[in-house]
């Protein structure tokens, strides 16, 4: 199975992605798409990381958000090797 990594250190744009798919896939509270801010996998830094199936960041409306993001700065892609050392792994 292929996902891709992601780490951000904005709290903030992190929720208006889960909250704007959540919406998009209509999930209804306390379902989610990916874990809120507040309990998300962390590394040293601070920054949340995550981890997610290729499939998911293909989904239309997760597709339409990635490159903006990504772009911005907001969110960075990283690699597993990164993702798993964030995690103490």
């Amino acid at each position: 199975m292929s996902h891709r990594y992601f780490r951000t250190d904005n709290d903030s744009v992190y929720e208006q992605v889960r909250l704007g798919l959540d919406d998009a896939w209509q999930h209804v509270s306390p379902t989610t798409c990916i874990k809120p801010a507040d309990v998300a996998f962390r590394d040293d830094a601070g920054r949340i990381v995550l981890a997610v199936r290729q499939e998911f960041a293909e989904f239309p409306a997760a597709a339409a958000m990635l490159p903006g993001l990504l772009a911005s700065g907001a969110v960075e892609e990283i690699t597993r090797a990164e993702y798993l050392a964030a995690l103490g792994g």
